[in-house]
């Protein structure tokens, strides 16, 4: 009796295939371009055949493919359900999930699929690519986890000058407290900063940000306000505007305006220009700014050229950064600095040789995350700088 059943299931299943479409003929379409008929003949075939894995698979890319992200989504899940360690299906669940707009979680599932296939050079790649989704923009960053220049940001504290990194697609919004403590060496008062920042980052379109800052230094008070838009404009092209504004400035700068253009040209790489223009109680101060960073996994690479004029002068720094990410949203980094840059002394900005180093992070856990940097500064002859900065940002 029982081997009776066994034939007829076999006998059922035999009639099912023989009267669902082949899975070449949905591949040819898929060959094609037409992946609405390729998705039309799958969904048949696995209807007739749910026990199918190949056709589930397929289907579930097909729907990817076609800007359908969110309706392959459980089927990946099914799929790792019977087989967690597959390769393929986390790749495939990954780029679902980064294509959907959850670049956090793609990158856990991503990162597990590097883990069990470490030479898969597709993985990698899909890695990269939710790595720069999800990693915060210069602009967008709540409290920047170390600037682009940390000598730079000594003397003139807005203009960090990294090419942003590519804003997230899904839609963000946060607000971060942070505060930072710097001893300086030759009897010269310690430098403290206070910041609130606000973003409001939508899936699509153009967000926007600000701040409210709040710095001492050599025995002066300022504070000020900052704000700006992230404008994405298609082909990969970012453009992002920001002016900030000190009332009664004694050291920052009374007024900036900064204008940064990025492109994402695919494969891991992002490059990016910035112009400032800061108007100080004495001086104006211009600086150009020209970026590449590499994301290769779960590791960017970045290297920033500042060439600024200060008083009819030209000074050139070089800013280098490592970063490793792990978890969701989580990152350790070094970010080494050295050249001529702008500084700051008392209420002038002088040039000045300068040696610096900044080991900075952020640790994610659910919708907050710990942002902090230590550092330190040699600015030349005028003083050397060791700083402690600690935030906690909340998302929504």
């Amino acid at each position: 009796m029982r081997r009776l059943a066994l034939v007829l299931a076999l006998l059922a299943a035999s009639a099912a295939q023989a009267q669902s479409p082949s899975l070449g003929e949905a591949r040819a379409r898929v060959d094609a371009g037409d992946f609405a008929g390729a998705a039309a003949l799958l969904e048949r075939h696995v209807a007739a055949t749910p026990q199918d894995a190949e056709a589930r698979y397929l289907l579930a890319r097909v729907y990817a493919w076609s800007g359908e992200p969110a309706r392959a989504l459980p089927i990946y899940r099914d799929l790792l359900a019977a087989e967690p360690d597959n390769g393929d299906y986390l790749l495939g669940y990954g780029q679902a999930l980064l294509w959907s707009g959850d670049a956090d979680a793609a990158i856990g599932v991503l990162e597990r699929a590097q883990r069990i296939a470490p030479a898969y050079a597709e993985v990698a790649d899909a890695l990269a690519k939710a790595r720069a989704t999800a990693a915060e923009s210069t602009a967008t960053a709540a409290m920047p986890a170390a600037p682009t220049s940390p000598a730079a940001e000594a003397a003139v504290p807005t203009q960090s000058a990294a090419p942003m990194r590519a804003p997230a697609t899904r839609e963000r919004r946060s607000l971060a407290l942070s505060a930072r403590r710097d001893r300086l060496d030759r009897d010269l008062d310690d430098w403290t900063a206070l910041r609130l920042d606000a973003l409001a980052i939508p899936a699509e379109g153009t967000g926007v940000y600000g701040a409210l800052v709040s710095e001492r230094r050599f025995g002066l008070h300022d504070t000020g306000l900052e704000a700006g838009a992230v404008v994405r404009m298609g082909g990969g092209w970012t453009f992002q505007p920001e002016v900030g504004l000190v009332g009664g400035a004694e050291f920052l700068p009374r007024h900036y305006v900064d204008l940064r253009l990025q492109r994402d040209f695919g494969g891991g790489w992002v490059g990016g220009v910035s112009l400032r223009h800061s108007d100080f109680r004495d001086v104006d101060v211009q600086r150009l700014a020209l970026g590449l960073e590499r994301y290769a996994g779960a590791w960017r690479l970045g290297y920033t050229l500042n060439v600024a004029r200060l008083a009819g002068s030209h000074t050139a720094g070089h800013d280098v950064r490592v970063v490793r990410g792990y978890g969701e949203r989580s990152e350790v980094g070094l970010q080494l600095g050295t050249g001529r840059e702008a500084a700051l002394l008392g209420t002038a900005v002088v040039a000045s040789d300068v040696r610096a180093a900044t080991l900075f992070g952020r640790h994610a856990f659910g919708d907050w995350a710990l942002l902090w940097n230590v550092g330190r500064v040699r600015q030349g002859d005028f003083y050397t700088r060791e700083g402690l900065g600690l935030g906690l940002e909340r998302r929504f």
